[in-house]
């Protein structure tokens, strides 16, 4: 074949560029390097190769020229990959910068799966306090606290307005019969519980949270235990309850005027009387039916109830407080009994209103129970997170 339609020799030289092909590619080349035939000269003339990169145009015609009449039995053919992927990569396409991008394209997945990596431990070594565990703890115990001082303040008012604050025989005399106490018990227990647990979250102090734990924790086995005992020994603690209830409610009923009050809203609310039955009331001193308290002292109340055993009259705004009188006694019928009292006794109506009321005793229940589990692992949670923060500093 003609000298004019063969492709170049094999260039011996790796850095040097084959002379383009044609008269119009070495005009093309020299144009590259220069206008008009310096520029030929320049890039090597017609018979030589050039020193730079040979121009787009020429890269084109010869590519075009290769893929049209490929010759494998000519030496010269085996460059035509060579130049082909030699020009591609200097042009920024395939062959060496290809590869090249392939073989960094690992190294960048490392690269940002290393980053990643630093990142996370950045953020396990900076072990930060949680501000939501925080102040969550600390917003929580602080309503907890404000109840506590209001169950205080309610207890202290109570007591002066009875008028026995400053008397301090009398306010110890009867503590189990006296309300009162019981608001001031439980609103001192509330308030320390949350004076811990609000200030230990506040100033990150680990000994308050660890007593504000304790105590929780102690709290929320005394519920689980004594809802366990009771659903197993149901029987025989209600039989001790019954009777501690009357030692308690029946015979101290006129002991504390504040425990007589509660015990005629019970008895009103719950339209019961007596822990069992009306006749609960002969164990208290005022309603005992003896001769003695009837004829002796000749007391009206003798053999009778509290008026808030009593049946009230809906078209009556005016409560009878002596409704209950004699109204247990042998001359009384059981027909006008019925009539006058409540003679369902409270245990059995408290029962009553817990099995018609059950959804909601649950709920109430189960959101208590909640409320301390989430205590006592926040408080657990913030614990562990200070330690980390003290032990990072003493790296």
């Amino acid at each position: 074949m003609a000298g004019k339609d063969r492709p170049p020799p094999y260039n011996p030289y790796p850095n040097d560029i084959p002379q383009p092909y044609s008269r119009a590619s070495a005009q093309a080349a020299g144009s590259y390097h220069g206008a008009g035939p310096a520029g030929a000269r320049a890039g090597g003339g017609a018979g030589g190769y050039p020193g730079g990169p040979p121009p787009p145009q020429a890269n084109h015609q010869y590519q075009q020229h290769v893929q049209q009449q490929p010759y494998s039995g000519d030496p010269g053919y085996q460059h035509q990959s060579q130049y082909r992927g030699h020009s591609q990569g200097r042009s920024g396409g395939g062959g060496r910068g290809q590869g090249s991008a392939r073989q960094r394209q690992p190294a960048g997945k490392t690269g940002s799966l290393a980053r990643i990596q630093r990142t996370a431990r950045r953020v396990k070594e900076s072990s930060e306090i949680s501000l939501c565990i925080k102040y969550s703890l600390f917003f929580a115990n602080f309503v907890f606290w404000l109840a506590g001082i209001l169950l205080i303040g309610i207890g202290i008012w109570a007591w002066y307005d009875r008028g026995v604050l400053g008397d301090v025989e009398n306010l110890v005399s009867s503590p189990f019969v006296d309300p009162v106490w019981w608001f001031i018990v439980l609103g001192g227990i509330i308030f320390v519980m949350a004076a811990f647990g609000c200030i230990g979250a506040l100033r990150e102090n680990i000994l308050l949270l660890r007593l504000y734990s304790i105590f929780l924790g102690l709290v929320l086995l005394i519920e689980i235990g004594g809802g366990v005992a009771i659903y197993l020994y149901k029987d025989e603690i209600e039989t001790k309850f019954v009777d501690q209830l009357n030692d308690l409610a029946i015979t101290g009923y006129r002991d504390n005027p504040d425990f007589q009050d509660l015990v005629d809203a019970i008895q009103t609310e719950f339209k019961c009387c007596g822990v069992t039955s009306p006749d609960d009331w002969d164990n208290n001193l005022y309603f005992n039916c003896s001769d003695s308290m009837r004829s002796r002292y000749k007391n009206p109340e003798a053999c009778g109830v509290p008026f808030s055993c009593c049946i009230r009259n809906p078209n009556s705004e005016v409560i009878n407080t002596q409704c209950g009188y004699n109204v247990r006694s042998s001359s009384i019928s059981d027909a006008d009994r019925i009539a006058r009292i409540n003679i369902n006794g409270c245990i059995q109506a408290f029962k009553y209103w817990v099995q018609t009321n059950l959804v909601v005793v649950a709920i109430a229940a189960g959101i208590i129970l909640l409320v301390e589990i989430f205590g006592l692992c926040f408080a657990m949670s913030l614990i562990n997170d200070i330690k980390r923060q003290k032990a990072k500093w003493r790296r």
